[in-house]
């Protein structure tokens, strides 16, 4: 990145310290920090929507998120309340998971929950703290590791009945349901959340909803439905100037775009997502940003850019662990060679991204590596092992009522 990440990092813990700081002791540290040589928030922003600039840019390591955060908290520990403390420790953890710094911000997690103990005052702060532990843990597909987290969240929020707690707990299960493919599953979730807000009017959570209810329709081909819930969403987040949501909101506008085969349409909104999660170092969605191009430009066969965009990918995703990300990245390179007619290194990649979906039971993206590794080898003398792959995709596209998918399938093997 050309702006250096401990930078834009800096710049948000600044941001953040406001809210529970004073004037004076905020500015306070941020001199501090100007004095070990980190703050470099000023510096000039560049938009990176050049497919250039995203390839060529440098992922820094950052600052020592740590030393930061430790120095944060004891800083904050002798000026702020009990209770202040808790909170702008949930907020560090948000921020460093958005940040990518996935094992800081489990200690933290872990160091709010252990000074918050057995007091009940806080059973909401320490809910959030174990659902942010199942959002890391989701996010490198632990997947039982994560739905234990939220069940441990649920019993927190029933000490006080909170329900606007239950949506969230419901949101997580819903999104968890989907990323491994369980897209019923995952509907039944999200109706249970809505049905908790039904006496509220929280429209952040509401947006995670619509998000992720575009998400799902998007995978069954309505496309209209997720295009009418992306949409409002993004006008929820611009509302609320959340840009995080508004970088993932514009990459699942990308996927729907790919879906409907409006290649430009979709490069514009992947830019615009990696654009904003450049400027405020969202690593996943650079990540996820990488793959959707990288798609796109193997399907336009520019084997060139595709090639680039995988290999910035699979960069990202070692970096944060996103196991689900490497193996679209191993799919997406399967899919280069088998444009190329390398056939024996495409089957290689794609049995390397079948075998960590299977690992990871990752239903959805099984099914279309499963797919593409049944045109491979259906071109090279393997039929009854295409065939077997051909069916288990169909098999599982027609589960989720996934018509679009099926009809894309069916399509290839008749020509």
């Amino acid at each position: 990145m050309e702006q250096n990440k401990s930078a834009i990092l800096v710049k948000d813990i600044e941001g953040l310290l406001s809210n529970y700081l004073g004037k004076k002791d905020a500015e306070g540290f941020s001199k501090k920090l100007e004095k070990v040589n980190i703050s470099e928030a000023k510096k000039s922003k560049k938009l990176f929507t050049r497919s250039s600039d995203q390839v060529n840019s440098i992922i820094t390591e950052g600052a020592k998120g740590r030393e930061l955060v430790h120095s944060i908290i004891s800083f904050a520990e002798e000026r702020i309340s009990e209770e202040f403390l808790f909170k702008l420790m949930h907020d560090l953890s948000q921020l460093m998971i958005f940040n990518g710094e996935l094992d800081v911000a489990t200690e933290i997690c872990e160091d709010l929950i252990v000074k918050i103990g057995e007091n009940t005052n806080y059973s909401s702060i320490e809910a959030d703290a174990y659902l942010a532990l199942a959002k890391i843990a989701w996010s490198q597909a632990y997947w039982e590791l994560s739905i234990g987290y939220v069940q441990k969240a649920y019993e927190f929020y029933q000490i006080k009945g909170d329900h606007h707690g239950y949506a969230k707990c419901e949101n997580m299960l819903g999104t968890i349901s989907g990323e491994q493919g369980d897209v019923l599953e995952a509907y039944e979730h999200f109706k249970k959340g809505l049905d908790c807000l039904s006496h509220t009017d929280d429209v952040s959570l509401r947006s995670m909803f619509e998000i992720n209810l575009g998400i799902l329709q998007n995978m069954q081909g309505e496309y209209t439905k997720a295009m009418w819930n992306y949409k409002n969403a993004l006008n929820k987040c611009i509302q609320l100037k959340d840009t995080r949501r508004i970088a993932r909101i514009r990459h699942n506008l990308g996927m729907l775009y790919t879906q409907m085969k409006d290649y430009q349409a979709a490069i514009e909104e992947f830019d615009a997502s990696i654009s904003v999660s450049f400027e405020y170092g969202y690593l996943s969605n650079c990540a996820i940003g990488y793959i959707g191009k990288a798609y796109i430009y193997t399907k336009m066969n520019n084997i060139g850019l595709a090639e680039a965009f995988t290999d910035k990918a699979l960069e990202l995703a070692y970096k944060i662990n996103d196991t689900l990300s490497i193996a679209d990245v191993y799919k997406i390179k399967g899919m280069i060679q088998g444009n190329l007619e390398n056939f024996e290194l495409s089957a290689e990649m794609l049995e390397n991204s079948l075998r960590l979906n299977e690992d990871f039971e990752n239903k959805m993206n099984f099914a279309e590596s499963s797919f593409e590794l049944s045109k491979i080898y259906s071109k090279t003398k393997r039929k009854e092992e295409a065939e077997e792959l051909k069916k288990s995709a169909v098999g599982y596209y027609d589960l989720v009522k996934a018509k679009s998918y099926i009809d894309e399938l069916l399509s290839v093997y008749s020509n």
